[in-house]
Order: C-alpha cells, then sequence, then structure tokens
C-alpha cells in the first residue's frame, strides 16, 4: 500500500502521522547518522557536565562545613572541567547538528524541485503557481526551523531534561516523584497547544501562498494594473489577505505564549512543592544541607530545559505542516513515462486514431474522436474559432496530456511506447506565448540539450529567424541579459528568438502555435520566408487565427467543437462554402457567418454547430450535478423559506459538524473516545485477533468514512452496471438501515417492503437487476448469496468499518463540499474513523467536487436523468421543473445536494428536509391538491404504501445517476485491473 497521506486540513493531524511525517523527514538524512549519534553524545556530555556543576557545589557546602580547605584546588579543578565538558559537548552538538539539519533540508528542497521537474502538465493546470514557488520558499524555510533550531533544543535540552532527572532520582528518588506527578499536566497542555499550532500551521501556509500567488501576478501584470486602473483594486486584495496571515501569526504567538508561560508555572510549583518537602525528614532521608541546596539549585536549572522545550512546539509544528504539504507534492504521480523505445531521429508519420480528450474537472471533451494521418515532410494547418481545440491537438503530439481515448502513432508505434525523452527529442515548438529566461540571448536560444550547440550555429539560427538585425544592435550581442522573462525586448523580438531556439534544435516535426502573431506585417512576412524554408522536410503543425499565414499549407484542418469538420487545401476549402470559408470571409471582409445557433445540421458547418450546443448543454448538466448555481433569465434564484411544520429540520449537533466555528468542543472527549475505540476494533481484525472471513469471489466495498450524504447509493448502481457490462454477475450486500425484517439475511427484490429491507436495498434491487441480500452480518449476507445466485463477484453497499468481511477492493466515498467536516470523530464529528483511514484504501471518490483528501482521488458527478411519477410510473423530461414551484422532500444524509440540484434545474424550491431514514407521513405530504411534490428516490420507495388518491396528483421523485469523466473510469478500471477483476484498459 502506498504511503499514507497526511490528515485532511479540516482536522487535527494525529500523533502517529506526527511520528511519520518527522520520521520520513529525518530520511532525508541518511548517511549522516554517525553526526546525529554525535550529537547525541555532545549534548549528553553537556547535560551530565550541568548536573555535575550541581554536584560540585554540594561538595563545596560539605568541605566548608567540616573545615577542609585543602579540597579547594580539587574542587576548582572540577568546576572548570564541568564548564569545558559542557562547553565541548555543546559545540560538538551544535556543530554536528548543524550539518545534519542544512544537509536535509538542501535534500529537500533539491527533491522538491526535482519533483517539480517530472510532475505532468495537469499538475500545473490545477495549481496556483504561488503556491509552488512559496513552497520552496516558505514551506521548505518551516521545515529548516523543524530540523535545525527545533531538533538541537530537542536534543539539547532533551538531554539536560533527562540529565538533570537522573541526577535529582540519584539525590533523592521520594522527592522526584513530584515531577512525575506534574507530567499528565504538562504533558495536556503540550498536546493541546500541539493540535491548534497544526490547525494555524496550516492557514499560515495557505495565505503565504496568495501572498505569494498575489504578488507575483501584480509584479507580472503590472502594466495591466496600471492602464486599468488597478492598483486599489491588488491593494485591497493584497492588503486583505497579509491582514489575515497577520491575525493566523498572532494567534500562533498567543498560544505559544501562554503555553509556554503555563508550562513553566506548572514546573515553578513542583519547585516550590519541593522547598515544602525538604522539611520533612521521612521524604529526605539522610541528606545534609549541601546536598538540599544541590537539590534544589539541579530542580530550578530544570526551568530553563522545561520551557525550552514547551517553546520548540509551535516551531515543530510549523515544520510538519510545511512538511505534510511538501510531502504531498513530492507524493503527486510523476508524468508517466513507461516507453522503452528509443530513436535517434523520427521520420514524422503521424497519426490520430479516435483521439479523444478532456481537461480535469471539465464536463465535455475538448476533443472528440479525431482521426487523420499527417505524412512525413507535410504541412498540417489547423484552424477554427478560439476554444475549438488546435492547442489541445499539439498538446497531445507532445504528451503534455494523454488521450482518453484513442491513440497517436510516431512512425507506426504508439507515443506511450517511446520514451518521453526521446518523444520530444523530435519535437520542437514555438508557442502564442513566448516563454525566456533571465539570462543571455545564446542560453536563451541554446537552451537546454541545446547548450553546447557552437556560436556559429546559435548566429546561424539567429539570422535564418531574422533576429540577428536587433541582436547585433546590443550591447553585447548575444551576451545580453533580457531580463525576466525577456522583459527587455519587444513582443516581436521575444517570438523571433523562440523561432530561433526552434531553428537551432532541428527536430524532424515543428509545432507553430500562432508563431507570427507578436509581429508586424513586415517582421511576418520575413519570418514566414524563413519558417518556409525550415519547415521543408518537417512535419510542421501550423496553428493559426491569421489565415493568410497557412494558405500554403498541404492541408488545412478545421476544428470546431473538438472535432474536425472539414479539411482539404485552402482552394478545396474555399469551393465547399463551408466553416472555412465562414472564418475566411470574417477576416477578409466578406459576407459575415451566419450565428452558430441557427445553423443546422444538415448545412455545412452545422455538425460542428450542433456539436457546440451538445457540448453547451452538457456542461450545463454537469454545472447542475456539481452543485453550481443556476440562474434563472430575470438572473436571480428565488429560495423559498420552508413553512413551520414541514418536517424535522437537521440537528443543530448535525450542522456543528461542518461549522468549524462551532465544534462542539465539549464532545471532543468523547470524541476522541470514539476514534480511540475505532483505531483499536481495526487493529483487533488486522493483527489477526478476531476472524477476518474471505469469500471465494471478489468482495468490493462502497463505503462511507463520514455519517452519509456522499453518494455512495448512486456509485453502487454505477460500479454494479459497469461490472455487469464487463461480463461479470455481481450480487449486492447491504445493512438494510431503517428496516427490520423478522429474519435475516434477506432476500430483497424491487418490490421488498421498505420497512423490513430499508429504504435503500428495494431501489438498488430495481435500478440493478442484480440479486441484493440485507443483513447486518454482511459475512452471513455473502454467504446466503453465494449460496442462492450464481454472482462470481460481491458489491458491499457501506461497510467499510465491517471488517469481518475481507475485501479484495475498498472504494471511500466523501463529499467534495463538506469534506470530513471538523475532522473529529462522532459524536464530535462527522467520522465514522480517523482521517488517516483514507489512506489505506484503494481509491476514494470525491462526490461533486474535488476535496482535496488524496492526490489521486476521483471526481464523481450526480447527474439529474428522469423525473418519474411515484404512483404512475409515467415520465418528464427534467426541464419540465424550470419554473414550477414545488415541495422538495429529502430524508437523506445531505439533503442540500439534493435542493440545489433542484434549483439548478430552474425550479423554485419550499425545503422539507428530514433525518435520513426517516420515514415520510401521510401529514408531511399535505401541501394542497395543486402542489407539485418532489422527492429522493429512496424516499419514494417509502412513500408506495401511502393513499395515493390522499394526495397531491402531481408527486415525483427524481432519479439521479452517477457519471465519471473518462480519465476516471479508466482509474477505475486499472484498479480493478490489478486486482484481476477486469483487464487493464487501453
Amino acid at each position: 500500500m502506498a504511503e499514507p497521506h497526511p490528515a485532511s486540513e479540516t482536522g487535527p493531524a494525529p500523533a502517529d502521522g506526527d511520528r511519520h511525517v518527522y520520521g520520513r523527514l529525518l530520511r532525508y538524512g541518511h548517511g549522516m547518522a554517525w553526526l546525529g549519534a554525535a550529537a547525541c553524545v555532545g549534548y549528553l556530555a553537556a547535560a551530565l557536565a550541568t548536573a555535575g556543576l550541581a554536584e560540585v557545589l554540594d561538595r563545596i557546602i560539605t568541605a566548608i562545613q567540616n573545615a577542609r580547605p585543602d579540597a579547594r584546588w580539587q574542587l576548582a579543578g572540577l568546576i572548570v572541567g564541568a564548564v569545558l565538558l559542557r562547553g565541548l559537548g555543546g559545540m560538538v552538538g551544535d556543530l554536528s547538528l548543524a550539518r545534519v539539519s542544512f544537509g536535509i533540508v538542501h535534500r529537500l528542497r533539491c527533491a522538491l524541485f526535482e519533483r517539480l521537474l517530472d510532475l505532468p502538465s495537469a499538475f500545473f493546470d490545477r495549481s496556483a503557481h504561488g503556491h509552488l514557488v512559496s513552497r520552496i520558499t516558505f514551506n521548505v524555510a518551516q521545515v529548516r526551523d523543524t530540523v535545525t533550531d527545533a531538533l538541537k533544543t530537542l536534543l539539547e535540552e532533551g538531554s539536560m531534561v533527562i540529565g538533570l532527572t537522573a541526577y535529582l532520582l540519584y539525590k533523592n528518588w521520594r522527592l522526584t516523584l513530584v515531577f512525575v506527578v506534574i507530567a499528565p499536566a504538562v504533558g495536556w497542555v503540550m498536546g493541546y497547544a500541539s493540535r491548534r499550532f497544526r490547525r494555524i500551521s496550516r492557514r499560515i501556509q495557505n495565505s503565504m501562498g496568495d501572498v505569494t500567488q498575489v504578488a507575483s501576478e501584480a509584479v507580472a501584470g503590472y502594466r495591466v494594473v496600471r492602464t486599468f486602473g488597478g492598483e486599489d483594486y491588488e491593494r485591497r486584495r493584497f492588503h486583505a489577505i497579509s491582514d489575515y496571515n497577520l491575525r493566523q501569526n498572532m494567534k500562533m504567538a498567543v498560544t505559544k505564549a501562554g503555553a509556554s508561560q503555563l508550562v513553566q508555572v506548572i514546573t515553578a510549583l513542583a519547585v516550590a512543592l519541593l522547598v515544602v518537602l525538604v522539611f520533612q525528614p521521612a521524604i529526605m532521608g539522610g541528606m545534609d544541607a549541601g546536598g538540599v541546596i544541590a537539590y534544589i539549585t539541579a530542580a530550578g536549572v530544570m526551568l530553563k530545559p522545561t520551557r525550552k522545550l514547551a517553546e520548540v512546539n509551535p516551531m515543530l509544528q510549523r515544520g510538519l505542516a510545511a512538511a505534510e504539504d511538501i510531502f504531498r507534492q513530492l507524493d503527486a504521480p510523476a508524468e508517466r513515462d513507461d516507453g522503452d523505445l528509443e530513436v535517434r531521429r523520427a521520420r514524422g508519420h503521424i497519426e490520430f486514431r479516435g483521439v479523444s480528450f478532456s481537461y480535469e474537472r471539465a464536463t465535455t471533451d475538448s476533443l472528440a474522436d479525431v482521426s487523420f494521418v499527417a505524412q512525413p515532410g507535410e504541412t498540417i494547418a489547423l484552424v477554427g474559432r478560439s476554444g475549438s481545440g488546435k492547442t489541445t491537438l499539439a498538446s497531445l503530439i507532445a504528451r503534455f496530456y494523454t488521450p482518453s481515448a484513442g491513440q497517436i502513432l510516431l512512425d507506426g508505434e504508439p507515443i506511450e511506447r517511446y520514451r518521453l525523452g526521446s518523444l520530444r527529442r523530435q519535437l520542437a515548438l514555438v508557442a502564442q506565448h513566448v516563454t525566456l529566461f533571465n539570462d543571455s540571448i545564446a542560453r536563451n536560444i541554446a537552451y537546454g540539450e541545446l547548450a553546447a550547440a557552437p556560436t556559429a550555429a546559435i548566429r546561424d539560427a539567429a539570422r535564418r529567424a531574422h533576429a540577428l538585425e536587433f541582436i547585433d544592435a546590443l550591447p553585447a550581442g548575444l551576451d545580453t541579459t533580457i531580463g525576466d522573462d525577456g522583459v527587455l525586448l519587444s513582443g516581436g523580438q521575444r517570438q523571433r528568438l523562440a523561432i530561433a531556439r526552434a531553428i537551432l534544435k532541428d527536430a524532424p516535426v515543428l509545432i507553430l502555435d500562432e508563431a507570427t502573431s507578436a509581429l508586424d506585417s513586415e517582421s511576418e512576412r520575413l519570418i514566414q520566408a524563413a519558417l518556409e524554408a525550415v519547415m521543408r522536410g518537417r512535419t510542421t503543425f501550423v496553428i493559426a487565427h491569421r489565415l493568410s499565414t497557412i494558405e500554403g499549407a498541404d492541408r488545412i484542418l478545421v476544428v470546431d467543437g473538438g472535432r474536425i469538420v472539414e479539411q482539404g487545401t485552402h482552394a478545396e476549402l474555399l469551393a465547399t462554402g463551408g466553416v472555412y470559408r465562414q472564418l475566411y470571409e470574417s477576416q477578409f471582409g466578406g459576407k459575415p457567418p451566419p450565428p452558430t445557433a441557427a445553423a443546422s445540421p444538415g448545412a455545412p458547418g452545422g455538425a460542428g454547430a450542433a456539436a457546440g450546443v451538445a457540448g453547451a448543454a452538457a456542461g450545463a448538466a454537469a454545472g447542475v450535478a456539481e452543485g453550481v448555481r443556476a440562474v434563472d433569465a430575470a438572473g436571480a434564484v428565488e429560495r423559498t423559506v420552508p413553512p413551520a411544520g414541514s418536517g424535522p429540520r437537521l440537528g443543530a449537533l448535525v450542522s456543528s459538524w461542518y461549522e468549524p466555528a462551532a465544534t462542539r468542543r465539549w464532545l471532543a472527549p468523547v470524541g476522541r473516545l470514539y476514534e480511540w475505540a475505532s483505531l483499536r476494533r481495526r487493529e483487533r481484525y488486522r493483527s489477526g485477533r478476531k476472524t477476518v472471513w474471505r469469500a471465494p469471489v471478489p468482495v468490493l466495498v462502497a463505503g462511507n468514512i463520514t455519517v452519509g450524504g456522499n453518494g455512495k447509493t448512486p456509485f453502487v448502481v454505477w460500479l454494479a452496471r459497469h461490472l455487469r457490462d464487463a461480463g461479470w454477475r455481481p450480487g449486492i450486500v447491504a445493512r438494510g438501515y431503517g428496516g427490520r425484517a423478522a429474519h435475516y439475511p434477506l432476500e430483497v427484490t424491487a418490490n421488498t417492503p421498505w420497512q423490513e429491507a430499508g429504504d435503500e436495498p428495494p431501489m438498488i434491487a430495481a435500478r440493478t437487476g442484480c440479486p441484493v441480500v440485507v443483513a447486518p452480518d454482511r459475512v452471513a449476507a455473502v454467504k446466503q448469496l453465494l449460496a442462492t445466485h450464481d454472482c462470481d463477484i460481491i458489491v458491499s453497499d457501506d461497510g467499510l468499518q465491517h471488517y469481518a468481511l475481507g475485501r479484495t477492493i475498498e472504494f471511500a466515498l466523501v463529499d467534495g463540499v463538506r469534506r470530513l467536516g471538523n475532522g473529529l470523530c462522532l459524536p464530535a464529528g462527522p467520522l465514522r474513523e480517523p482521517a488517516q483511514r483514507l489512506a489505506s484504501v484503494d481509491l476514494v471518490i470525491s462526490t461533486g467536487a474535488p476535496a482535496g483528501l488524496r492526490a489521486d482521488e476521483l471526481v464523481m458527478v450526480l447527474r439529474p436523468t428522469r423525473l418519474v411519477h411515484v404512483y404512475a410510473s409515467f415520465e418528464r423530461p427534467v426541464c419540465w421543473l424550470r419554473g414550477q414551484v414545488v415541495h422538495a422532500f429529502a430524508a437523506i444524509g445531505n439533503p442540500g445536494r439534493f435542493f440545489d440540484a433542484l434549483r439548478d434545474l430552474g425550479a423554485v424550491v419550499v425545503e422539507h428536509a428530514f433525518a435520513d431514514h426517516q420515514p415520510l407521513q401521510m401529514a408531511d405530504l399535505q401541501h394542497g391538491a395543486d402542489a407539485v411534490i418532489v422527492m429522493t428516490e429512496k424516499d419514494a420507495m417509502k412513500c408506495r404504501d401511502l393513499a395515493a388518491d390522499a394526495l397531491p396528483q402531481s408527486i415525483w421523485y427524481l432519479e439521479i445517476d452517477a457519471c465519471f469523466a473518462d480519465y476516471a473510469v479508466a482509474q477505475i478500471d486499472r484498479t480493478l485491473a490489478a486486482a484481476q477483476i477486469l483487464q487493464e484498459p487501453a
């Protein structure tokens, strides 16, 4: 199993999580263990020397009392020796630890930067660049504090406390028990402070990322800021973020000061108690005056190291929180490079076979079923409206992204077979947004693997790109430093340097993405001539909005809505009168193209228009499913307050679980006890102390880590259908919440009364057509299912915590918006198990939006598909709800999502929320004969036995289906394939 992921930001990190993170941090010090040992020995020697000084004090007083002046030289020597030993030990400890800690930070920073170079494009798409920079600068600085100052304090002051405690035990073990008594109080203070420090540290880290992001945007876009008068807006934006950071740092300072002083007061009280006890002969034993003074002196010396140890906690928690964030990036999956094929120079034959692709979190495909062949040396032009997928198509060739369907071949081999380095050596790219570095012109042209190019070759590439005319005019010529991103050059000059870089690379495949967009007409004419010479003998893809620049292309592909709707030469496409002609006429003053919405599928370009409309509709539907609030034609959505008595609302306790400001702290101890019990129970099964029964067929568990409302049931329906489509014969077991059967296991069909089976199992049976068995004991349910049905795979609806049943794969469902609430266990929070449990499941399915709990989590969209009459069983399209005032009933774990889905469909909603699995009564549904009632599908199961003639005629349930993007389905299939349940997807 993979390394556990850090705890969620919503809750406190467990102590074993701290040890794991700190242990992983120290592993970056491999090869330096002897230095760590030297530091420990040095600090321990210093601690023993400090205790020795107290013993010397005892001997001085004894010598004075006994009038022994002959001992003065011996005692003076002991003092000097102890001081020298303490100094030498401290120096050895400091220097050894400094080398270890700075070495760890250096290795960590390098590993973080190297990982940044290996991460896929999708990671950068979803990450704010300011946060990435802040991670390398600010977060690493926090880790430096942890492995330098914090570790130094822990070793040095910890050794001091250990040494002094040993001395005190040696002098008088009875008195020393006082310090043992205060240990729980000190531990409680430190534990509470640790949890608060961790929460605040995460907020500080995130706010520093925001500070970096806003500052970098303002610096990079200063021209736009000043041109459009954005100074006040940026000022307010930065001040707000910085003010938030200030408040969090002050909270950290207050907690640090309070905890430190409280620990020191507790320790001082212990010392005061010692003074009282020294007058008790029974406790003092045979200690003389010198021994008492030495003992109290040593106890007093412990105040300082104890206070230092208390002060190290905030520093340690800041570093651990920063390390968690750093390890999250280090654990992010690297760009896949599974190929083993090396080629020195490709011919340049490129083929797209049914390629489709969609970006992460996108609801529609950017490319759909794209197929074409580019012959070696052929120039292919890609044209179309903005956002049609041209740049995406070019990005797939370089494997910046992986198609969700189809294949791309280079010289007859799938590009996945090539090693990434080998594949990209065959490509040269000139992008619309040129990237230059704060270095010389020569190093920007001869960048990366081109660095060894001779000066003559660099000058020749610059000449062919028509860049020498301005380069030679600069004071240092090719050695001129051009500033951050080439800020000292004009846009046209920067683009010519990028073209020179591509010319120098001399790759067999050339991609020009708006390569002449920043040039004036004269420069464009010159560079166009240069590019035509460069493109000879190379497979070239030219992405252009200016159609005049691609008239000489061998073939033009017209892309619209992610599809190739036309292809041919310039003359052929003009003759057909389709989309290309419309684009051409709009640029050169001809008749403007008709509006896209008016195009018919049968007309030229109509297919693309229809696809665009269909894509927009799909996007809207996905937006509904993801909880994005839709608006009506007037620009607003009415939210009706439910009338009194419309059904019990969710309890204040449950609501507080998802409000960090109201975490029900008085229940936190009970939550800790529940967490301890759940961990202990799981450990009994894992250690073999309790029996785990394993079925002879694969068992897939889809369960919740919170108390529900995560979309588990729609996922179970989707998973069962998916397995059945793949040729399996799935059976389903469930707990049957809300039902009370006379005997278990109970076989369930679509007609089984909900009072016996619960509200979910009959619905699952109806939706899947699979055999379903209900029992509190999942093992008994599976045995019954296998005995009575020909099932070759089992899906468990919930049961993540039912450890008696062995499982092949675990899916954990979480709500993408509510996430883990306050991060506490029941009843203080919504968690059935501690958050770190998510690190051990095979896949985390996040409903509605990314929860950010694991880097590899998948997003599931819940999409309304049908509106079905509860009693008459006829249907209406979901668009019928638009403008309707509906009474919405939901007795589910997260009724808010259901209400929002109705609003997003255009309904005006009167909310009626009930507790999960609560049956609806006849009185609940009495809202007038003309009322429109819409409920969830599982609530409809509980209304089947109500008198239909006494209810409103318009009473419906909304059917919801789980939907996944293609990449998510592929990931699920890969997980199943790893367990030998499905074949590895292509």
